[in-house]
């Protein structure tokens, strides 16, 4: 989830995120989650739904029942062979939702045709279907506006098919027929509610998470979180597939002089520009721009080589010399030196994180001796450290 609200905003009716890619983050982070509830709901209903079958026997005797015990026999093992399928989906929350949809619209419809061949109960049929309501829209997972179409739509189903039959009086059949209407009123209310709040407690989550790992002025990634995980993720990653990483520190030149004459206000405004330019420059979810000091950024370059490296940097280090940033009543304007370093872990399997780092800063504080407002770049290979 990133900064923007507008992707962090719920929308009201259906409960979920109006970004789609915030979505698919928070169905991705849920998704052990929703596959246990699934099993959960699938293996209660799944009893209850058998348990059930000795009022089926009571009613229509034991061979009159058959039929019936035949039908309800279907949801189980539909239950079954859909769980089945999701633990081994590659998309899992996807085939759950699939799966919840076709074991409640089976149980819905084979319920239907139960409540067809006792046509003396339609009355304890119609609490039955407004409680199956219930429990699709509340305690089987699955998308909000698929369950109500479900419950819906097989309650208007189950009312039409006691008004045909018509063996109740019309002041049963109406009471029944409010009694289910309201049923999935009430489930559709509590599940967009549930709906609501989980991805409220999600949000919330990644804010506190933005917030420990984000710093407050640039937005970028702070050195507490290079530090835990990010650069040692990003090297496990190009050790484990033998690919190549590059590394660019950067640092604003004659930034304390700017501070001093113009004031603090000045240089954070220095910074945030430097940072959306590193930020717009890079390739989204997939570069890293990390404010690793005061003045001093690091970009981690994941499946780049030295010279793709050396011309972001390259790139970076003009458009910033060109920038004038209006301040008040004069222009603000700086440059930048860089040092770039670039390891293959195809060819070299010791690569740590700090050495990297250190070859990185050196090179950039080595830019900064020779006139500033320049790059150099260096390549790590195995026991050899070549000058760019």
């Amino acid at each position: 989830m990133t900064n923007d609200p507008s992707t962090a905003a719920i929308a009201r009716l259906r409960g979920e995120f109006v970004c789609a890619a915030t979505e698919v983050a928070f169905l991705h982070e849920q998704a052990p989650t929703i596959l246990r509830d699934l099993r959960r709901a699938l293996i209660v209903c799944s009893l209850f739904y058998l348990m059930f079958s000795v009022a089926d026997v009571l009613a229509l005797g034991l061979p009159g029942a058959i039929p019936s015990l035949l039908a309800r026999s279907v949801v189980p093992l539909l239950a079954w062979a859909g769980l089945r399928h999701a633990r081994r989906a590659a998309a899992p929350v996807t085939a759950a939702y699939r799966v919840a949809s076709v074991f409640t619209l089976l149980g819905m419809l084979t319920y239907m045709f139960v409540a067809w061949r006792r046509p003396a109960d339609t009355l304890l049929h119609g609490t039955s279907v407004g409680l199956m309501a219930v429990v699709i829209l509340i305690f089987i997972p699955n998308r909000l506006r698929t369950s109500v179409a479900i419950a819906l739509g097989s309650s208007l189903v189950f009312v039409a098919l006691a008004w045909i039959q018509y063996l109740e009086s019309t002041r049963h059949l109406v009471s029944m027929t409010m009694l289910v209407l309201f049923a999935n009123a009430f489930g559709a209310v509590a599940a967009n509610r549930h709906a609501r709040l989980w991805r409220e407690q999600y949000r919330t989550r990644q804010v506190l998470t933005n917030l420990s790992v984000r710093d407050p002025l640039t937005g970028c990634y702070n050195r507490r979180h290079l530090n835990a995980a990010l650069l040692d993720g990003e090297i496990a990653r190009a050790r484990r597939y033998r690919l190549s990483l590059s590394l660019i520190m950067c640092d604003l030149d004659g930034f304390k002089a700017i501070n001093d004459t113009y004031g603090h206000h000045a240089g954070d405004e220095l910074l945030r520009c430097f940072a959306n330019l590193l930020q717009t420059m890079t390739r989204d979810a997939i570069d890293t721009v990390v404010r690793y000091g005061g003045e001093e950024f690091l970009i981690i370059l994941p499946e780049t080589r030295l010279d793709g490296a050396v011309e972001l940097a390259e790139r970076v280090r003009a458009a910033f010399a060109a920038e004038r940033i209006p301040y008040g009543d004069t222009v603000l304007a700086t440059t930048a030196s860089f040092g770039v370093v670039g390891a293959d872990f195809a060819a070299n399997q010791a690569i740590t994180p700090q050495s990297l780092i250190a070859v990185a800063d050196d090179l950039m504080y080595d830019a900064k001796r020779g006139g500033r407002n320049q790059v150099r770049a260096r390549q790590i290979e195995t026991g050899i450290a070549r000058v760019a």
